[in-house]
């Protein structure tokens, strides 16, 4: 009988090691051992596949542009106690959620 190295199993592999033994094969540790086994290409097939399938939207979306006027404006109407007014500011613009995150940097609290 060869000697296997069992460096790095885990509970799992000694559990498949016992079924496998359990259903008669003769070198069940050998068995264990080869599925796992690094498989390079295997992996780099699955980086490829993920790349080559990732919208291509995400990879060259133009940056947000903020609005900073309309972001002071909102945030003045928050400051006045005007909520609707500032919704209905940055609402008004290209980009409502960033512009509505600059206006945090306005908004005076006390």
């Amino acid at each position: 009988m060869s000697t296997i190295r069992r460096d790095g199993w885990t509970a799992a592999d000694y559990d498949s090691q016992q079924i496998l033994h359990e259903l008669g094969h003769r070198d069940a540790a050998a068995r264990v051992t080869r599925a796992r086994r690094p498989r390079p290409v295997r992996r780099a097939w699955r980086t490829l596949r993920t790349r080559l399938h990732r919208p291509a939207a995400t990879a060259e979306a133009p940056a947000p542009v903020i609005e900073w006027a309309a972001a002071r404006a909102a945030a003045d109407a928050v400051n006045r106690g005007d909520g609707e007014a500032a919704c209905r500011i940055v609402q008004a613009t290209a980009d409502p959620r960033g512009t509505a995150f600059a206006a945090f940097r306005f908004i005076d609290v006390h």
